[in-house]
């Protein structure tokens, strides 16, 4: 593909691109707390689909903002339009509006938005990012009703198993005291742990409130990223999944932001802005190089190893042919659609496989408490 040099803006004197450490930066927040309100993701979603709905019909764009603002429910959201509304009464651009907020409309979209003001096809723009939008949730509530099953069975056994060590087995030492040996080790490591759970409870609750905030305290740590990129990036079976939704959201950023003409330069740093992953933000950055040195992006999609070898030949067949931007998204839609797939396939194998390991733990209980009773009554008789 041909590189116009409108793409190729550079960086100013003295500037120098970040290392790859560096360039790890959190997404900005899609949500708001403003003394305890939240804009929500959704309510974005609306907000600019009523937009670009009102810029279809002809409305002005202090119009369209005035009746959003007026009739938006929520306070939070409704203050930040009436202030985007007064910026543009005093002759602003949407998109420097839009930057005033940054907890609120991350760069991606006011980049968009800034190339659709300046080449006229601001609802083009918009519409790009309430796709964008619509696939962040789509791809989030995809993962929650994959993880939300294992995760309740998990749940569930654990209070099945505490109630049974601590409220039924109980009630069976009587009948095994002096018996001994005649138990199973199984029922007699079940005894102690039920002994302990009864007089150690406070001991254990503490453990396990430490355990949840030390994990939540490590993984927020930079050693923490580093191992949840490499985790995601590198395991093996977890990684193929999450290298495609990485991969489907670089091309479908960068193919927005082609497509809304923005230089190849900013689109890369604005799209690095939208990974916490640092091997893949590293990727964005070490592409921006390649490219200010003239190479072209095919040439650091092959020499990536978390690259998708498909994706790698149709980015070079997109530069061949000059349609990259289109090439991309494609590719974005067609992976969406595999991501899809393949969590499906995860949650008719997890949902079956946490039921076998619920059944199989909660059986091992109820037969170390079972058979004993058999095996005394036989001695018995």
């Amino acid at each position: 593909m041909a590189i116009n040099s409108s793409q190729l803006q550079t960086e100013g004197p003295g500037q120098r691109a970040p290392a790859a450490d560096a360039v790890v930066r959190d997404v900005p927040l899609q949500s708001w707390r403003p003394w305890g309100r939240t804009i929500k993701p959704g309510e974005q979603i609306f907000f600019f689909t009523q937009l670009s709905l009102m810029i279809e019909i002809g409305t002005s764009l202090t119009g369209a903002l005035r009746a959003l603002g007026e009739q938006n429910q929520n306070d939070a959201l409704k203050k930040v339009i009436l202030d985007m509304l007064r910026d543009i009464e005093e002759g602003r651009q949407l998109s420097d509006a839009m930057q005033r907020h940054p907890t609120v409309f991350s760069p991606l979209y006011v980049s968009l938005v800034k190339a659709g003001e300046a080449g006229g096809f601001l609802k083009d723009t918009i519409d790009g990012i309430v796709t964008l939008q619509e696939r962040r949730q789509a791809l989030i509530t995809q993962l929650r009703s994959t993880l939300t099953y294992p995760l309740i069975l998990c749940i569930l056994g654990a209070v099945v198993v505490a109630f049974v060590l601590i409220g039924i087995l109980p009630k069976f030492v009587v009948l095994f005291e002096g018996r001994e040996r005649l138990l199973p080790w199984s029922t007699r490591m079940l005894m102690a742990l039920s002994a302990s759970l009864r007089s150690y409870w406070w001991a254990y609750t503490a453990g396990g409130i430490a355990v949840l905030f030390g994990g939540a305290a490590l993984l927020r740590s930079p050693l923490g990223q580093a191992w949840r990129d490499i985790f995601f990036v590198r395991t093996p079976l977890i990684s193929r999944l999450f290298n495609k939704i990485l991969t489907c959201q670089l091309l479908r950023t960068l193919g927005h932001l082609m497509e809304s003409h923005v230089p190849l330069i900013e689109a890369l740093d604005v799209t690095q802005t939208t990974f916490r992953n640092r091997y893949f933000a590293a990727f964005v950055d070490q592409i921006r190089q390649d490219v200010r040195e003239g190479k072209r992006l095919s040439y650091s999609f092959a020499g990536n190893p978390y690259i998708l070898e498909s994706v790698k030949q149709m980015v070079a067949t997109g530069e061949e042919v000059g349609n990259l931007p289109n090439v991309m998204l494609r590719l974005a839609k067609f992976y969406d659609n595999e991501i899809e797939r393949d969590l499906k396939i995860i949650a008719s194998l997890v949902e079956p496989a946490a039921l076998i390991v619920l059944g199989g733990v909660i059986g091992t209980i109820v037969s170390a408490v079972i058979l004993p009773i058999f095996r005394i009554a036989g001695a018995v008789h």
